[in-house]
């Protein structure tokens, strides 16, 4: 016989979750990689969506040749990105529900493959900041592995100080979703 845990929690993806910021990823790669001699060239989406700019520098150096040191080309893409998502939107009903769970008096904490500032910078767009936990606001810039790897989720759901199945994450991607299962939690896939 299996029972189903309470709810005490729940993890929201930014980018693509709570605020519809993926194509602008795109677009910065693409900007990217032709300053760098290399136009047209993009990624698959398995590539990009729940991955850190780490991850995306690496894939790009594998598949172009790029002889840009990984680090580097990490922080041209974040910064290009951000000047491209600075009339970003939220996703449609993101800011209501984060305000739902919260007057619910449910655990809230955003676990992403941008930085810290990123989340902070996007939350207060929403104006959300104050419904998401200081605590659990989990950048890749906290973690040392990105989704697939559970690190993230489960970082989060210590600082919330909730047990990973008494949690569940919202995410768009499916390294997120590997992430979430890989942690003992429920999911919730967001499809825009």
């Amino acid at each position: 016989m299996t029972t189903t845990r309470r709810v005490r929690a729940l993890l929201f993806d930014l980018d693509g979750t709570l605020m519809d910021s993926e194509t602008q990823t795109d677009e910065a790669i693409s900007l990217v990689t032709a300053r760098h001699g290399i136009p047209g060239f993009a990624l698959p989406h398995t590539e990009t969506r729940g991955r850190t700019w780490a991850h995306v520098a690496d894939t790009i150096r594998t598949r172009t040749g790029l002889r840009l040191e990984a680090r580097k080309l990490a922080a041209e893409l974040l910064e290009c990105w951000k000047e491209v998502t600075v009339d970003v939107k939220p996703v449609p009903g993101s800011p209501a529900a984060l305000r739902a769970a919260a007057a619910c008096g449910l655990k809230i904490g955003v676990v992403s493959s941008s930085p810290r500032s990123v989340i902070d910078a996007f939350l207060g767009k929403l104006g959300v900041i104050d419904c998401v936990d200081r605590q659990a606001r989990i950048g890749a810039d906290a973690i040392r592995n990105g989704k697939p790897d559970p690190e993230g989720f489960l970082l989060g759901a210590r600082r919330l100080g909730v047990e990973p199945a008494d949690t569940v994450v919202f995410e768009d991607s499916q390294a997120g979703l590997l992430a979430a299962k890989a942690a003992g939690m429920r999911s919730v896939f967001i499809s825009c």
